[in-house]
């Protein structure tokens, strides 16, 4: 994205800058990889550059989840790549989260957050008789079984059960990444916001009105990749998702976090009476792969058939959003080393599940650009050849 030269401020004399390594995306994924940097190495100079402002994309938009996943996520990737690497995943998925509630939630009192639990929740018995044929088993990803009358009393009665999973959290995914900014700035980390990257060039990175030069660059775009190098077009797609908050006029009970994987629904209560619900990318899933951010009618229809005729309630509508994703084909993130002008790392390609992987994908990132690895976590399922 660029800006008009009449909404800059007039700064005629805009200098170039240096730094050791520049993280181009201001996100989680990016804001995380310089939080791990400044653990690894604190006396590197980072620069980390946001075309808008800090959370801008899926980041901030968002419905809270702090999760490993649903089960049927995990179900998809034992059809794929087999139990053992699908354990794999799952464990990465748990350290992330745990490596959040240790170094950023606990700390932080700022972030309103609240552990809790996750269900996959399904509405019929033909549809928990669908995954007795598959070899997914939930008790080894440690999804447990509740029945209808374990569940919550707003359940009953429109679920015949769920697998449940734990610890998880429900965050104002805003307030983390705002604390995580100010953690950096405490660092002598530089953001700068309202400035596009252009390109990788012999010396850093080129912007819209200065040079940066340094000896690493950091790409982390997720959805908007295919918007920096027509190179990533075949390999991340932006898909939006559409999301809306209502105001229950009766409260619902659970206060968990909910998946609805046949009706490609995700929900879960922000506070007292107010919900949050986002999914049904199948209704416009054509209409939904790019990354303008804009609402569709269909979709937020599907949202409020939803809320009415399968959760039976009555609400007001107080918001509506879209947020861009990025995916790719196996659903799992790049995390991996690029051929370019200047030594260039790629992360990004979340498929929904950026907020649960971030963080230790962050890590891994670091890990990748100080050495102390050479192929990262998510290299080892489909590596990439990817030359800017």
């Amino acid at each position: 994205m660029t800006t008009s030269h009449w909404f800059r401020p007039h700064n005629f004399s805009t200098p170039n800058m240096t730094a050791d390594v520049v993280i181009v995306g201001g996100g989680y994924v990016g804001l995380s990889t310089a939080y791990w940097l400044s653990e690894f190495q604190p006396d590197l100079k980072i620069i980390v550059l946001e075309r808008s402002h800090v959370g801008a994309g899926a980041s901030g938009r968002n419905a809270g989840f702090l999760t490993k996943g649903s089960a049927t996520f995990y179900k998809s990737l034992t059809q794929h790549w087999g139990v053992d690497r699908a354990l794999d995943i799952r464990q990465f998925a748990e350290e992330s989260l745990d490596l959040v509630y240790q170094n950023i939630l606990k700390s932080s009192p700022e972030i309103k957050f609240e552990k809790t639990t996750s269900l996959t929740l399904f509405q019929s018995q033909q549809q928990n008789s669908d995954w007795s044929a598959s070899e997914f088993k939930p008790d080894d990803f440690n999804f447990k079984w509740k029945s209808a009358e374990e569940l919550a009393a707003g359940l009953r009665g429109k679920f015949m059960g769920a697998y449940e999973s734990g610890p998880e959290y429900k965050i104002n995914p805003v307030q983390l990444l705002t604390s995580l900014k100010t953690i950096l700035a405490s660092r002598k980390i530089q953001i700068i916001e309202n400035l596009s990257a252009f390109e990788i060039t012999q010396e850093g990175v080129s912007t819209e009105y200065n040079n940066i030069k340094c000896k690493q660059v950091v790409l982390a775009l997720n959805g908007y990749f295919p918007h920096f190098h027509p190179v990533f077009k075949p390999l991340i797609t932006p898909q939006r998702a559409q999301m809306m908050a209502v105001e229950l006029e009766d409260d619902i009970d659970s206060n968990s976090l909910h998946y609805d994987s046949p009706e490609r629904v995700y929900w879960r209560k922000s506070q007292d009476k107010i919900l949050l619900i986002g999914g049904k990318r199948l209704l416009d899933e054509a209409g939904e792969v790019g990354d303008y951010e804009k609402l569709s009618s269909n979709i937020q229809a599907g949202l409020e058939s939803y809320l009415q005729d399968i959760l039976k309630l009555r609400f007001k509508v107080i918001h509506r959003w879209s947020g861009t994703m990025g995916f790719t084909e196996h659903e799992l993130p790049y995390i991996t080393k690029a051929e370019a002008l200047t030594e260039t790392f790629v992360i990004g390609g979340f498929s929904g599940h950026g907020m649960g992987f971030g963080f230790r994908s962050g890590q891994e990132m670091a890990k990748l650009v100080t050495g102390q690895i050479s192929q990262s976590f998510f290299d080892n399922f489909k590596p990439v050849k990817i030359k800017l």
